[in-house]
């Protein structure tokens, strides 16, 4: 699908799927000049718009449930599609999640709990490991990250929104431009809009080269976020590294801190 809208900025004001992996808009940028807005017309800049309404549909759901999806790139290969039930209240923050699939990580459980006020998580293995129940375990506990590129506090809709939004902002910081095309898509039977975003220029802290957001039309909600690396050379888009999706999303359930606090 054509993209049918293009930005490229520095992102002054940046605030703060089962779907195919479509190719990047053939031709890449246009080249022509972009026509310049009337004087005191306001100038839209799509992923801000997407961020702000986004962090606005969150600041109005207490909670939710859905089906979690993952993919990361984990010691140096990218791992099986990962399905889980997923459970998370925004404030105070908490995330419970049990893996379905694949075999080898099916009955594995994670919950977290703001509440605490700790800096702890619950930690179920899966297969015998799980045997004697849960552990308790630091955010940050090295041997859970060597296994899984995010903290499960950073698993969650919000924090792919905080993801991206960080990302925009250090470019802008680093005066670099960001390319912007919009599309529109369908994900798990939900009418979305397809955010493909370019950071072509490579530094140290670049979070990705590009990165797709597939946002819901109707919630604003973020419904599939993937982030891809500098393409090899001769290819024409680079590997996938992490991919998150929440499918059948419910909101306001009114889950309580039990969910969390195992």
């Amino acid at each position: 699908m054509r993209a049918k809208a293009w930005l490229a900025v520095s992102f002054a004001g940046v605030l703060g799927v089962g779907a195919v992996v479509a190719q990047p808009p053939k031709g890449g940028a246009p080249k022509t000049e972009a026509p310049k807005a009337p004087e005191g017309a306001k100038i839209t800049d799509p992923l801000a718009t997407m961020i702000a309404e986004a962090k606005g549909a969150l600041g109005k759901t207490r909670d939710y449930t859905c089906t979690f999806t993952r993919q990361e790139v984990v010691k140096g290969a990218l791992s099986a599609e990962q399905v889980a039930e997923m459970k998370v209240r925004l404030n105070p923050g908490g995330v419970y999640v049990r893996f379905a699939r694949p075999d080898a990580i099916a009955g594995m459980e994670v919950a977290y709990t703001a509440a605490r006020k700790n800096d702890k998580f619950r930690y179920r293995p899966a297969g015998v490991g799980g045997a004697k129940g849960f552990r308790t375990l630091d955010l940050d506990d090295a041997k859970f990250l060597a296994e899984n590129r995010h903290p499960v506090s950073d698993w969650t809709m919000s924090a792919v929104v905080d993801r991206v939004a960080t990302a925009a902002a250090r470019e802008k910081a680093l005066n670099n431009p960001v390319e912007v095309y919009t599309g529109d898509f369908q994900f798990a039977g939900r009418n979305v809009t397809r955010y493909e975003i370019f950071t072509r220029r490579p530094h140290a802290f670049r979070h990705a080269h590009r990165t797709l957001v597939y946002v819901d039309k109707e919630t604003k909600l973020p419904l599939r976020y993937e982030a891809y690396d500098q393409p090899k050379s001769g290819a024409a888009v680079g590997d996938l590294f992490e991919a998150y999706s929440f499918s059948d999303v419910k909101r306001n359930v009114g889950l309580g801190e039990a969910v969390f606090d195992l």
